[in-house]
């Protein structure tokens, strides 16, 4: 392992990847909502929709860089987006699907399609670049590559969030099943599927998160390179080895849970999947400049407050995991066990979580030389478990004892209340990891 990358790789490189793959997430974000079926938007508002986001996200990173790194960076990080993007392209390049769902094939022109929408990439990159140029500050300096891979990792954190969203919606809507094959769909290749707005809604969902899917797996792969090239820490290394290959366990039980039509299939890749989320969130913890700082520095804490944070942070996310456990097997199996036993135990998983989030924005950890990020870790803890309980009332209260949601506005109900849920884990962990750090010898 090297500490950082070569000169030239390590000031433009680096920076490449994490503005190239947070781009492309965005676009794909702005792409699902406006090919919504739901909203029927047509193509012709959809399109500049989509390429505004891309434009505007790459200005506001373009301009937090050194201003001799702005084009170049700026560029190159388009194009990467654009790569990634020919992954939901593939739905432009096939024919359109006939009565039983079944595309065809692609368009006789789809390779200068491809071509041109790299070309777009390119364009939009300069357009960017160029907007971007007199705002960023020439005398800022390169960040160190180590810098570079801790906000990579806040960017898979970021990338899994939508995938867990749409795969949320999949639920909610129950149309798990919508494709009922893999990894191929409806018998073609699952990257030239023509979705768009008139699709099936159901078939839009499950076909989205499977393509989320991919985008969440590259994400990972590229994480896992990154590390190698970066960092020193042999642990942390063998944490991202793990993630990954729990990315890649994840894609083949949600395979294998559609080839079985199983439902504690599904129980367990919606409970793993915001486990591994979790688990991400503490690798982007252990890569952030400010865990990295207060490496070797002892008694940041009073001892007493130090364990406080440790032994209730533990406890919340245990708890949380095993209300998890209880709300995914409500969700697939609609047990009413599990229903009485997650609203039940809410009480418990809320007070443990303010409880934690209090005591890291207490007075004694403010005043210590990690308080702020302490201090926020705790805020979000409180605000997201808050949150998570008025969305599980407003789950419960809107049709939540049926299987299917009987409006869209339910579905974003119930799936809110679950992305939520997912978030809040990984506010808990990020608390667990701290507490762990505080506490270690």
């Amino acid at each position: 392992m090297v500490t950082e990358l070569s000169s030239t790789k390590g000031r433009v490189l680096a920076p490449v990847l994490v503005h190239g793959f947070a781009t492309a997430i965005a676009v794909w974000v702005a792409w699902f909502v406006t090919h919504l079926p739901w909203l029927k938007l047509p193509e012709s508002s959809a399109t500049p929709v989509v390429l505004g986001v891309w434009g505007a996200t790459l200005f506001v990173l373009n301009s937090r860089l050194p201003r001799k790194r702005v084009v170049p960076v700026g560029i190159a990080s388009s194009v990467v987006a654009a790569m990634l993007g020919l992954l939901i392209l593939g739905s432009k390049l096939a024919k359109p699907a006939d009565a039983s769902s079944v595309s065809p094939g692609v368009v006789p022109s789809a390779p200068l399609i491809a071509l041109g929408f790299v070309g777009l990439g390119l364009g939009i990159g300069v357009v960017a670049a160029l907007a971007a140029w007199p705002i960023a500050r020439a005398q800022r300096g390169d960040l160190p590559a180590s810098m570079w891979l801790g906000r990579f990792a806040v960017v898979m954190v970021l990338g899994m969030a939508p995938l867990l969203f749409v795969g949320g919606l999949v639920t909610s809507t129950n149309t798990g099943m919508a494709v009922p094959d893999w990894p191929n769909t409806f018998g073609g290749n699952m990257f030239l599927y023509p979705l768009a707005s008139h699709t099936d809604a159901g078939i839009y969902f499950e076909h989205s998160h499977r393509l989320f899917g991919t985008l969440t797996g590259i994400t990972a792969i590229t994480l896992l390179l990154f590390t190698m090239f970066v960092e020193t820490r042999r642990w942390v290394n063998v944490m991202v080895l793990i993630a990954f290959l729990l990315v890649v366990a994840q894609g083949i039980v949600g395979g294998l849970r559609v080839l079985a039509d199983s439902r504690w299939g599904a129980v367990v890749h919606g409970v793993s999947a915001q486990l591994i989320f979790g688990l991400f969130a503490a690798i982007a913890v252990v890569m952030s400049s400010r865990f990295r700082s207060v490496i070797g520095i002892k008694d940041l804490l009073a001892s007493e407050t130090a364990r406080r944070i440790r032994v209730f942070s533990t406890a919340a996310t245990h708890a949380l995991i095993l209300q998890l456990v209880f709300g995914a097997m409500y969700r697939h199996l609609r047990s009413p066990h599990a229903l009485w036993s997650h609203i039940g135990f809410s009480v418990i998983v809320a007070g443990l979580a303010v409880f934690a989030g209090f005591i890291l924005m207490s007075q004694a950890v403010r005043t210590s030389s990690v308080g702020v990020t302490l201090n926020r870790v705790g805020g979000a803890l409180v605000a997201v478990v808050s949150l998570q309980f008025l969305l599980g009332w407003a789950a419960f209260l809107a049709g939540g004892a049926e299987r299917t949601a009987g409006n869209p506005l339910e579905a974003l109900i119930r799936t809110a209340h679950q992305a939520n849920g997912a978030i809040l884990i990984a506010c808990a962990v990020m608390a667990f990891v701290w507490g762990r750090r505080l506490t270690s010898k």
